[in-house]
């Protein structure tokens, strides 16, 4: 038995009753719906739609947190919903600001990531009084600063909600920040053991495989230990911490109290508190991960130009381990168990999804089933700096690809969240999680098909034992948490409806909180439709604006928030800056943290040259927390940026106050300098002096100050590029090993 709806298209959506109870609820008032993963919370999201859209106008937003989940939906909607399918409009990053506009107007149903949504609320082209419903896919996104919240907000008072989740934590302090953010009236909680659910669960088995780790690890895993024992003795000897027995997440939160220290022991505090948490990675990725992916840890480590990473790989112990496991012929005993296990499901023509935390070992997996024969469709997340990833057409080619050609699919934590990669009746963990959310999603895969098995890989005594226990007992935790959830949320509702009964009834007497059934008159609907907000003339008597405009590289995130209060906003893809804020000013915005990380893996000098294409650059650097380069060093970086490329530095305390201060400096061009606002960067042409400089600058490893210390001595470009190492090195500052690199450049013939 299929629904019927007039907005529903015929014997797409199977009649289920405790979806119709979800949705009678989510009509009624804003629902947060918790339901395990391939039970139809899409379904459900189709028949509010219908609900809604039939008892009033409006628009519908979706919002879900990836783009192959934004694409799914928009595939769902129009399977699903009896509506236009140009009327149902899928938007994302890439489209233009003002295409988008267009789109906005003439749409009605609209899914996009959560980012788009934020920015086009910003930019003024997303207008929320236009929307009757918002549904907030994987719900338990919307906490702290993500963008969820932000749109959630902006929602809340204006249309409809309804969240959907399977698994919303096991903190019921953060599941009533999800209900707060989102204006949560009521919670639907459905679970494996109702009645009216359980005929539509397929049973999952949940099965522990435990590998005991060679004595070839247990030996480089005892000099691996030694070392990070030491680190720990020294922030302990310098009660940075109480106890040597501490974990890698506590190890990573001590930047905080190590800043607060004296100067003379900060530094070194802050040194050895980075080693440790790199050998805490390092020994995880030996015990859970294997030989590969310990050893391309290694290679990323000797690429990384700070002194923890060249403390520990100096470390005796470290270079040990290291030439033990070149030299060994082994691998991590998960992986022999892992093919056992494919080749037996194979034989049965299952499909398997095998879930892997970390890239390098996809890889490694993907290729080990390849030498024996299996083929395995790898599945990661987009391009990041290494260019591992995978672009948005690659992943929908790759579940393409799974579904009709292949039955092993391996992935990272990318597919854990809603996709409808494809009904599978088995799942492997390479590694257990132990985040009841992740385990939960990961599970829910084999959910999808008729029931079936997961199947957990765990080294023995190891971390993994405790990863796996503690994704248990979240879960359990969870489920216990959610059984008390309506009860503890009326009693809370409740008491707030106490504190401030007043505007709790006018709330609830607004047309958008009352039953949908009754709802105001067509006519009463007109008017308030024809009540449009006055919009004021961008400019004063005066003629000048009333607020500046900032054009926004799409790429920031949440700093649009605070100046959409005070500015006129604009997101576009810039190549050169953060923010332009006239003609002539661009802006590039560092966080101390960024700044140190630009400097280590050597971006900033290539975004300072490209600031200074524009005639008036700028740098604000928010914060002050430098913890991973000494300050002298991080002064020495400033002062070159301030005297060598003439860009001068700003420096403010938080985004809110880096917001005030754009705020200003474009009022200042825009309306008292009366400049335009626009993205022209290179009108000023480069002097003589400054190509020739730009030339040399080119060079490997060659700065500003070392540039004019060449043109000084040589007196042209000319000389210097046929200048010997020998003569390159009588210049001051200029070693043999750099001189060598220059001359390389110069000589070599491209095609070789």
């Amino acid at each position: 038995m299929h629904v019927t709806h007039p907005l529903i298209k015929p014997e797409t959506i199977e009649a289920r009753i405790y979806q119709q109870l979800v949705v009678a609820s989510a009509l009624k008032q804003n629902t947060l719906c918790v339901l395990g993963t391939g039970l139809g919370k899409t379904a459900i999201a189709a028949l509010t739609i219908a609900g809604i859209l039939s008892k009033r106008d409006g628009k519908v937003l979706i919002i879900a947190p990836s783009r192959p989940l934004v694409d799914q939906h928009f595939k769902s909607m129009n399977q699903f919903l009896n509506i236009d399918s140009e009327k149902i409009v899928i938007l994302n990053g890439k489209i233009s600001p003002k295409k988008r506009e267009a789109m906005w107007e003439s749409g009605k149903i609209f899914i996009a990531t959560p980012q788009v949504a934020e920015n086009d609320i910003i930019s003024k082209i997303l207008k929320p009084s236009q929307f009757s419903l918002l549904i907030a896919d994987e719900a338990h996104h919307t906490t702290g600063n993500h963008s969820y919240t932000f749109v959630a907000n902006k929602f809340k008072k204006k249309s409809h909600v309804l969240g959907l989740t399977a698994s919303p934590g096991s903190n019921i302090d953060r599941i009533f920040e999800i209900c707060g953010n989102l204006g949560i009236e009521h919670v639907e909680i459905k679970t494996e053991e109702d009645p009216d659910v359980a005929p539509y669960v397929a049973k999952v088995k949940m099965r522990p495989k435990r590998v005991e780790l060679p004595e070839e690890f247990e030996v480089n895993l005892t000099l691996l230990k030694d070392a990070l024992k030491d680190r720990l003795r020294d922030l302990k000897e310098n009660r940075v911490i109480h106890s040597i027995t501490v974990n890698k997440s506590e190890l990573l939160g001590l930047n905080k109290k190590i800043m607060a220290m004296d100067d003379n022991i900060k530094y070194e505090m802050l040194r050895i508190s980075s080693e440790a948490v790199k050998l805490e990675h390092a020994i995880e990725m030996l015990e859970t991960q294997g030989r590969s992916t310990f050893l391309n840890y290694y290679q990323k480590l000797l690429t990384q130009n700070t002194k923890s990473a060249k403390e520990i790989t100096n470390d005796p112990r470290f270079i040990q381990a290291v030439k033990n496991l070149n030299e060994l012929d082994i691998e991590h005993p998960k992986y022999e168990k892992m093919l056992e296990i494919v080749k037996e499901i194979l034989k049965e023509n299952e499909k398997i999804i095998i879930f892997a935390q970390y890239r390098d070992t996809v890889q490694k997996i993907v290729d080990l089933l390849s030498e024996n024969g299996i083929e395995a469709i790898m599945f990661v997340g987009q391009s990041n700096k290494d260019g591992k990833g995978m672009n948005q057409k690659e992943q929908a080619k790759a579940i393409e690809r799974f579904k009709n050609e292949a039955n092993v699919l391996v992935s990272t934590s990318v597919s854990e969240e809603g996709i409808d990669i494809s009904s599978v009746n088995y799942v492997l963990f390479y590694e257990p999680v132990p985040s009841e959310i992740r385990m939960i999603q990961r599970r829910g895969r084999a959910a999808r098909g008729e029931g079936g098995q997961v199947i957990v890989l765990i080294a023995q005594k190891t971390r993994d034992e405790g990863y796996y226990r503690a994704g248990l007992a979240k879960e359990k935790n969870m489920k216990n948490i959610l059984k008390n959830m309506q009860t503890t949320l009326n009693k809370k509702l409740k008491e707030l409806h106490e504190e401030n009964e007043e505007e709790v009834e006018k709330t609830e007497n607004k047309d958008h909180y009352m039953d949908l059934r009754s709802v105001v008159s067509s006519k009463t609907s007109d008017k308030l439709e024809e009540k449009k907000p006055i919009k004021l003339d961008k400019k004063s008597k005066s003629g000048l604006p009333n607020k500046a405009t900032i054009i926004v590289d799409s790429r920031e995130r949440h700093i649009g928030r605070y100046l959409s209060e005070k500015a006129e906003v604009e997101f576009k893809t810039l190549e050169i800056g953060d923010y332009i804020l006239s003609d002539r000013v661009a802006v590039e915005r560092k966080t101390a943290e960024d700044f140190e990380n630009s400097i280590i893996d050597k971006r900033l000098f290539n975004q300072v040259m490209d600031l200074k294409k524009y005639e008036r650059p700028l740098m604000i650097i928010e914060g002050n927390e430098f913890v991973r380069i000494h300050e002298n060093a991080i002064r020495g970086m400033m002062f070159s940026i301030m005297i060598d490329y003439q860009i001068p530095i700003m420096f403010s305390r938080d985004i809110e106050d880096t917001a005030d201060i754009l705020v200003k400096l474009a009022e200042r061009e825009q309306i008292k300098e009366k400049r335009e606002i626009s993205i022209r960067y290179g009108k000023r042409p480069m002097s003589l002096k400054e190509r020739q400089k730009f030339l040399v600058e080119g060079l490997p490893d060659v700065g500003p100050v070392m540039a004019e210390n060449l043109l000084d001595n040589f007196n042209s470009v000319e000389s210097i590029f046929t200048a010997s190492e020998k003569e390159l090195t009588s210049v001051g500052g200029m070693g043999p090993i750099t001189a060598k690199k220059i001359r390389e450049v110069v000589t070599k013939k491209y095609r070789e």
